[in-house]
């Protein structure tokens, strides 16, 4: 099925909606998950509030990029997940690298009534991915949103990891010196 057959069964509010985007996307929201959080239940709990969050959210948002849209839900929700998880210790999960690399360019906050100043940013960053080269671009999304190692980056796209480490400082320096423009640093 089709990704705006899909969204039409979400505003239709049919539940058809969730079995279909499941079989499509269900292992894309767990590898998602499962790159940020450690155990399978909190995975499959993760996903769940996905797609609980996606029935709750289509109406009335619109995404123009449905697998975007769940992705980045999946993220946050396994993000936020992780957060609770490792509060008293260090994680050991891939996440804290990625976070870390990040930690220049964006400053995170866990204030719930910045989400409005969040959701700016984040369409902010779009803007900035924008004006990427494709490859650079899907080497940034990879390793930041999908949150691929490098050396999975590399053997997925058939790059040196030198060129997958270079890209993403170059892009990190870019993205940093475009938000100091854009008044968000």
């Amino acid at each position: 099925m089709e990704d705006n057959q899909i969204i039409l069964l979400f505003n239709q509010r049919n539940e058809h909606a969730i079995t279909e985007i499941t079989e499509k996307y269900g292992e894309l929201c767990r590898k998602t998950a499962s790159r940020i959080l450690e155990t399978k239940q909190d995975v499959d709990e993760c996903v769940n509030d996905a797609l609980m969050q996606m029935w709750n959210c289509i109406p009335p948002n619109h995404p123009t990029n449905l697998v975007a849209f769940l992705i980045t839900i999946t993220r946050n929700i396994a993000l936020d997940r992780h957060k609770y998880n490792t509060r008293h210790k260090r994680g050991k999960a891939q996440i804290n690298l990625v976070l870390d690399e990040l930690s220049d360019c964006i400053h995170s906050s866990e204030d719930v009534e910045e989400s409005i100043e969040e959701r700016l940013l984040v369409q902010s960053i779009e803007r900035f991915l924008d004006t990427l080269s494709y490859d650079a671009r899907t080497i940034f999304v990879q390793r930041y949103l999908v949150m691929l190692s490098v050396n999975e980056i590399t053997i997925k796209y058939n790059l040196s990891v030198s060129k997958v480490k270079v890209t993403l400082m170059r892009v990190r320096q870019k993205l940093r010196k475009y938000l100091k423009q854009e008044g968000w640093l």
